[in-house]
């Protein structure tokens, strides 16, 4: 080969960036604080009854009706569930059973990243996909977990993600197959070069001890 071409040859790699596990985001952009009813206190809602809510771009917010005046319009509501992709001042719309549940309350406060755990997809699915043009929700993967706080079924875009260990310990993954296989006896600095979904434990060290390749 010439000088030229060994020179500028590219190297060949097979990643391009890299995170520690405890670097990721479980869910982006959760919401954490809500304001009372800002354009409309709605009618005909009922206390003690938890509501899906509606937004052009954020998802999964559910809000609990705790009280209601006169003709069930909304008094106090606590947050059930944060969703995500949502920015400080979104309006969410409660949605109910008739056509005047139209209650509408404020995003006060988003917590930008809730930390990643054992388990959780290694890369989300993207709530937009439909407006991604590169997104293909077929070639999606959905698993389940043996752990106990979080079996799932999780679902994830594919290709998964290599890892690299930095310490000895075994470890166990949800390989891109969606099966559950543990890795025994992992040295420290090894690369494991399957391309995986998730984690879900490991004998040593902490999540800062696993970086995942991109």
């Amino acid at each position: 080969m010439s000088t030229i071409g060994t020179t500028l040859k590219e190297p060949r790699v097979f990643a391009h960036d890299a995170i520690a596990l405890s670097g990721l985001c479980r869910l982006p952009n959760t919401v954490s604080t809500l304001a009372l009813f800002v354009t409309d206190a709605g009618t005909g809602y009922t206390a003690a009854t938890t509501y899906a809510t509606q937004h052009n771009g954020g998802e999964g917010a559910t809000v609990q009706v705790t009280g209601v005046v006169g003709a069930g319009e909304v008094n106090t509501f606590v947050l059930v569930d944060g969703g995500q992709n949502y920015q400080a001042g979104d309006l969410l719309t409660l949605i109910g059973q008739g056509s005047n549940n139209n209650c509408t309350v404020q995003i006060v406060i988003v917590t930008a990243c809730t930390p990643w755990t054992l388990g959780d997809p290694i890369t989300p699915m993207p709530s937009n996909f439909d407006t991604v043009s590169y997104w293909d929700e077929k070639s999606s993967y959905t698993y389940t977990t043996t752990l106990p706080g979080n079996p799932g079924p999780h679902q994830t875009p594919g290709p998964g993600a290599s890892l690299y260990v930095g310490v000895d310990m075994d470890i166990t993954v949800i390989n891109e197959a969606t099966t559950e296989v543990e890795y025994v006896g992992v040295g420290a600095g090894s690369f494991l070069p399957v391309s995986v979904l998730s984690v879900t434990a490991q004998s040593a060290g902490n999540l800062d001890d696993i970086l995942v390749l991109f």
